[in-house]
């Protein structure tokens, strides 16, 4: 069935450009703690560069977070509808029209908090 294949193709996209973003994030918090690290160790004002740097690493948390938390549970639904174990033909539209776009506000806002803070 080519419909098949389509939606197991787009489910592997989905889920790798999902793995990678977050991959890219964790290495990016990961990152900043390292660099942190360093430049407090050479830095007298240690103290207000850690507290801006751990202000960061919480953005980048909840961006992280609220990408789990919206796309996670599509691509598992998309997954196990794909599989055949449950229909969830009522739930895309639940997923495209609430769940989805809730995650598209989110982030420019958490994007724009990180950006003025810096």
């Amino acid at each position: 069935d080519p419909q098949r294949h389509f939606s197991r193709l787009i489910l592997a996209v989905n889920s790798l450009c999902f793995l990678v973003i977050s991959c890219s994030y964790v290495l990016l918090n990961l990152s900043v703690k390292r660099g942190s690290d360093d430049l407090i160790r050479q830095t007298p004002n240690a103290k207000v560069i850690a507290k801006r740097n751990r202000k960061l690493q919480r953005k980048i948390t909840a961006i992280i977070a609220t990408d789990f938390m919206t796309w996670i549970p599509f691509i598992a639904v998309c997954t196990l509808h794909t599989l055949g174990v449950i229909d969830a033909s009522d739930w895309y539209a639940l997923f495209s029209i609430v769940l989805l776009p809730i995650n598209c506000v989110i982030n420019p806002l958490l994007y724009d908090k990180s950006i003025e803070e810096l």
